[in-house]
């Protein structure tokens, strides 16, 4: 097992501290994986649908959504201006996107299943990597001095202080999958290893601040597939490293 080793590049203004090589929040994160294992054997689309991480899921729900060319229109509208929104018919706007999309996740579910698709086993591993975030504009600003200015513009002791505003730990988990597929032509059953990994994404801690506050519940660990982009997830944790330690991934055939 490769050693967990936290990069400690970030962004001006931001902290990561580096933990052991499997640390409590890391345990719970592979705990807490448990139920992902579940609804990957049933691929239950839903359940990995309702999980996934609220700022994530309603961004791919308004992307979705889009792809409607009428709604595409609306959406053009309202971006300059021409069309106001009350913030009850932007409520009602999103509930219909996230259903949507819920459905499709659904659906693309019981594809799975009518074609055969099949997963045997599923292993969530020990964490490959973690990363403890804050917000960019929550370090010290004058800590040589001995003192801190907190965002509410108080001087505090920069021993009394160690972050305001958001935080947040996403942890690398490792996975590896066997599954089974009947190929449509030939009838054979095809197996295969899958070997990749999740994101574990809990938030420890909200400002007052109702812009921040990103719908989630605090310590509620919530997942995000592989295939986020770590751009896209630095649109949430900007002190998120560019280079995060990842796990290798790949199809192996199985006889």
């Amino acid at each position: 097992m490769k050693s967990l080793v936290l990069t400690a590049m970030g962004l001006a203004m931001a902290s990561q501290v580096a933990v052991a090589a499997v640390s409590q929040a890391g345990r719970e994160a592979q705990a807490a994986a448990g139920e992902y294992r579940a609804a990957v054997m049933a691929c239950d689309m839903g359940w990995a649908f309702d999980f996934m991480y609220p700022p994530i899921k309603r961004t791919l729900a308004d992307r979705f959504a889009s792809r409607n060319p009428g709604q595409e229109r609306q959406d053009a509208r309202r971006i300059m201006g021409l069309e106001k929104e009350t913030a009850e018919q932007a409520e009602e706007r999103m509930k219909k996107n996230m259903a949507a999309l819920r459905m499709q996740y659904v659906r693309m579910g019981q594809q799975m299943k009518a074609q055969g698709f099949k997963v045997e086993r599923f292993v969530v591993g020990a964490p490959y990597a973690e990363y403890e975030l804050v917000s960019s504009g929550s370090a010290a600003r004058s800590v040589r001095a001995g003192s801190v200015q907190g965002r509410d513009g108080k001087i505090k002791r920069a021993e009394d202080i160690q972050w305001e505003g958001d935080r947040s730990r996403l942890v690398v988990l490792p996975t590896t999958l066997w599954i089974s597929v009947t190929d449509a032509k030939t009838g054979r059953t095809v197996r295969m290893e899958r070997k990749d990994f999740i994101y574990a994404v809990r938030d420890e801690y909200h400002s007052n601040s109702k812009a921040t506050n990103r719908g989630t519940k605090l310590n509620k660990w919530y997942f995000i597939d592989s295939n986020t982009d770590v751009n896209t997830l630095r649109t949430y944790f900007p002190t998120l490293p560019l280079n995060i330690n990842i796990p290798d991934t790949g199809d192996r055939p199985l006889n």
